[in-house]
């Protein structure tokens, strides 16, 4: 269940930043990359991290909750996010340290997304 309502969150996230992305208005560009697309996704992993400590069906230790969403946001948020902004889903940009680095690494990186999404995917599902 934490795995589920962690792809919600990812995914409501990803599409929102896309579909503003795509709008490429000069007010975007001034109030939403001004660190308030920030704010926003800390408030969903807040309310998310809150719901994942009490959590009633079974325990998971907090340090594999932040680890799980982080790699699984690293796996899936790109692509959603490029989906959404009308790009093509392996597109990386050239103005952020990030796209630069992940375009450099080519599949080595893509693997890598790979693998942590899958070791992000059995720490949400609270397998050791």
């Amino acid at each position: 269940m934490i795995l589920i309502y962690a792809i919600a969150i990812i995914l409501i996230e990803a599409v929102t930043e896309g579909l503003l992305k795509r709008l490429n208005s000069p007010i975007n560009e001034i109030i939403f990359d001004a660190w308030i697309q920030w704010v926003i996704a800390l408030m969903f992993f807040g309310s998310w991290f809150i719901w994942a400590i009490h959590f009633d069906g079974y325990y998971v230790p907090t340090w594999k909750i932040i680890t799980g969403f982080v790699f699984v946001r690293f796996l899936i948020f790109d692509v959603i996010y490029n989906l959404s902004a009308g790009n093509k889903w392996y597109y990386y940009g050239t103005r952020k340290w990030y796209d630069r680095t992940m375009y450099k690494l080519g599949s080595f990186g893509w693997m890598l997304k790979g693998i942590s999404g899958i070791i992000g995917t059995i720490f949400l599902l609270g397998y050791s």
